[in-house]
């Protein structure tokens, strides 16, 4: 029986070595130590493309409160960010001075390859895309987490320029107004400060959103974690089209689009 796809995606974006029935089943299927391989390779990048940019892992709270709300089995119960760290941490120290100068992150060799070239029967592809979706997911889900926890909320370094200013007018049926402060700061890099103030009791999440008047359109900027919160602008958004705050009430149903209940909303205007 060949492992699942979601399990070795799994064991790739925790940096675990194979054990067991696993690691036997991999010696001798070729496809299945190819799919796993892909993904190794797959998570050396995410984590890679992570630590370029410089961000800080969560608390291992957050994987834990995604661990519960997921409904995960026991086996991810480990932080993957906190075991990668620490994996990359003890590799670069051991490693040799030739191999240091390298930016990308250590990880450990998983000696799963046979000597000879022999393998099991090839599966076909209808395999291997869901299985790319699963390594996606997980692997996708790990980064996000630390880019999440970085981007959002992050204070600010001193250096921003308010060029823009809108304030948030509330809709019908919500006792709440706030403002939103276009920035930015001095390698040109755009950021959003959003400041809620009233009473706004919301059953789910609140989501903050740019929006475009003509044609309609609408670029979510993440999820607002209390009164207060930066959020970092993609650098090809067009901000002379996408000018109107908006933020909204979301229930927790994974649906990404806008729930249609907006809580205040206004207009950007050029200080």
């Amino acid at each position: 029986m060949h492992p699942e796809p979601e399990d070795l995606a799994a064991l790739a974006a925790d940096g675990a070595e194979p054990s067991g029935a696993i690691a036997e089943h991999l010696r001798s299927c070729e496809p299945c130590r190819s799919e796993f391989e892909a993904y190794v390779e797959a998570s050396v990048q995410a984590l890679a493309s992570v630590g370029d940019l410089g961000l800080e892992a969560p608390p291992a709270s957050v994987w834990e409160g995604v661990h519960g709300e997921l409904g995960l089995d026991a086996r991810y119960a480990a932080d993957p960010l906190a075991s990668a760290s620490a994996s990359t941490a003890s590799e670069t120290a051991s490693a040799p001075a030739a191999s240091a100068a390298s930016d990308a992150p250590m990880r450990a060799a998983v000696p799963i390859r046979p000597a000879d070239a022999a393998g099991g029967p090839r599966r076909g592809v209808r395999r291997w895309w869901p299985a790319v979706a699963a390594a996606a997911a997980v692997i996708g889900l790990v980064a996000g987490i630390a880019i999440g926890a970085n981007v959002i909320g992050s204070g600010s370094s001193g250096s921003e320029k308010v060029i823009a200013e809108a304030r948030l007018e509330p809709f019908p049926g919500w006792n709440a107004d706030g403002r939103a402060f276009l920035e930015q700061d001095r390698d040109g890099r755009y950021s959003m400060l959003i400041e809620l103030d009233g009473d706004v009791d919301v059953d789910g999440l609140t989501e903050v959103w740019l929006l475009r008047e003509e044609p309609i359109g609408l670029v979510s900027l993440g999820l607002l974690d209390g009164r207060s919160a930066r959020f970092a602008l993609p650098d090809d958004l067009d901000l002379s089209e996408f000018s109107v705050v908006d933020l909204s009430a979301e229930p927790s149903d994974g649906n990404p689009t806008h729930s249609g209940d907006s809580i205040v909303r206004g207009q950007l205007q050029r200080l």
